[in-house]
């Protein structure tokens, strides 16, 4: 029966929790993976760092260059209207090419560019995506339109512009700008991260002709304000706990398979086995039972100390997660003294040194029992330092100040106002005021001086009260 127990008992644990853990898992890392996905990140091209006329970025690179060549520049005459008049004075048209390079390992989707105008000039053509002109923003008669500009005339352009033989020419001012959104169809978007054998960067250009009035031919534009709007997009296949979880999947389906074979095995031996658990159950419950049985005089105590450091923690500001792990981890701050003598324990009189030093080592025994239990961060260290005090005089460690763990402080600081304010087998609950006076004599000496202002209050608005109970959990 001992072998069936020891082969039953892992397989069981392993078929009913590795699948809890393997969708909790899973769930985690796809939630992880969407909110990576779908956050949208914002950069300031003033932000990044500046390598020439580049603004570089962790994951993105954006530049704003001029094509150059011949082909790049040239001077435009004048516009004028049908009564010869001057409608734009002679300008120099260029040819800009904003290139966005993904630095990432990762996919970048959903990304677009704002470029503010730093002068006066017109946008006369561009190529590919949409741009969404906005014109005369610092007047306060702010215009806004989407255009393709290389398609004009499909459009009613509402903007102000100018006709020429060269297109529409749709004027822009200090201030106004264009949100730039890529054109899917041309390959734009999405733009892969840069295969690890490739020379050449990952990145896409947009081309866009600008006409600056009264300049020279070299003259080039600062287009250092912007914003570049993008997402990425990982595969959760990069993510190796993705692996790990599909390895535990691989080991809970083998533990299935062992399952199944273990009770063709061992079929004869079924009832024998439904008799062992029925036994082991019940000696669990008499373990319980044990323990609150042992010192009859503190039944209660830790469940008083773990709703009293929940509260503390509270008034503290700790979050909602951190409160509940303190309310678990003060439970258990006691079960060390499973290991004290119930002679020493339940002593009505005082502790003689020997037994004294005896019943300290109840922090010991307390955190060498929680060492394996994992689940809640640091839940031996409640056991293990509870009676540390804050001026460094306490035991095991005599560690002082912020070096005790908060979790530690606040236990220290419930333990004694409970063992103050409820009978033990050597003396009754103390008065209310006795309490408060030692409360406050020990504050910064054995409690945290903080920790003791904010018990202070909750004393005083009655959430705890000078009784063996208290409000709430």
């Amino acid at each position: 029966m001992a072998v069936q127990r020891k082969i039953s008992k892992p397989l069981l644990l392993s078929v009913v929790i590795l699948p809890i853990l393997i969708i909790i898992g899973m769930t985690v890392l796809f939630l992880q993976n969407h909110r990576y996905n779908t956050r949208e990140r914002v950069h300031s091209f003033m932000d990044g760092r500046r390598e020439g006329t580049a603004f570089v970025f962790d994951d993105i690179t954006v530049d704003i260059v001029t094509r150059g060549g011949d082909s790049g520049a040239w001077m435009n005459d004048p516009v004028l209207d049908d009564d010869e008049n001057v409608l734009y004075k002679e300008s120099v048209g260029t040819i800009y090419e904003l290139v966005v390079t993904n630095n990432s390992s990762d996919t970048i989707t959903d990304w677009k560019a704002v470029v503010y105008i730093p002068e006066e000039m017109c946008i006369v053509n561009s190529w590919n995506g949409d741009y969404e002109i906005h014109q005369n923003v610092n007047s306060g008669n702010e215009s806004v339109q989407a255009l393709d500009l290389a398609e004009y005339t499909k459009y009613d352009i509402i903007l102000e512009h100018f006709m020429t033989v060269s297109g529409a020419m749709v004027r822009l001012y200090e201030g106004d700008y264009f949100i730039y959104y890529p054109d899917v169809a041309m390959g734009e978007m999405p733009i892969v991260p840069k295969p690890k054998d490739a020379d050449k960067e990952s990145s896409i250009r947009i081309g866009f002709i600008m006409y600056i009035p009264e300049k020279t031919i070299d003259y080039v534009a600062d287009f250092s304000k912007g914003e570049i709007h993008y997402r990425l997009h990982t595969s959760i296949l990069k993510n190796p706990f993705f692996w790990i979880l599909c390895a535990a999947m691989i080991v809970w389906i083998s533990c299935c398979l062992a399952m199944i074979i273990v009770k063709i095995n061992l079929r004869r031996m079924i009832e024998q086995q439904k008799r062992d658990e029925k036994i082991i159950e019940q000696t669990m419950q008499t373990i319980v039972n044990f323990i609150e049985a042992k010192d009859p005089y503190t039944k209660g105590h830790s469940m008083r100390v773990a709703q009293y450091s929940k509260l503390l923690a509270e008034s503290m500001g700790f979050s909602e997660a951190e409160c509940k792990s303190f309310y678990y981890i003060a439970l258990m701050h006691d079960c060390g003294k499973l290991y004290i003598p119930d002679n020493i324990l339940t002593k009505p009189g005082k502790l003689t040194d020997e037994e004294y030093e005896i019943m300290k080592k109840h922090t010991l025994f307390g955190k060498e029992l929680l060492q394996n239990f994992t689940i809640i961060e640091d839940i031996g260290m409640g056991a293990l330092c509870h009676h540390e005090r804050y001026d460094g005089n306490g035991y095991p460690n005599g560690i002082a100040g912020e070096d005790i763990p908060v979790i530690a402080r606040l236990i220290c600081i419930s333990d004694a106002f409970d063992a103050m304010n409820s009978c033990r087998c050597y003396r009754k609950n103390l008065t209310p005021d006795i309490i408060l006076d030692e409360l406050k004599k020990n504050k910064g000496k054995q409690f945290d001086p903080n920790m003791i202002d904010h018990l202070m209050k909750l004393i005083e608005s009655g959430v705890i009260s000078m009784s063996d109970n208290v409000e709430g959990e």
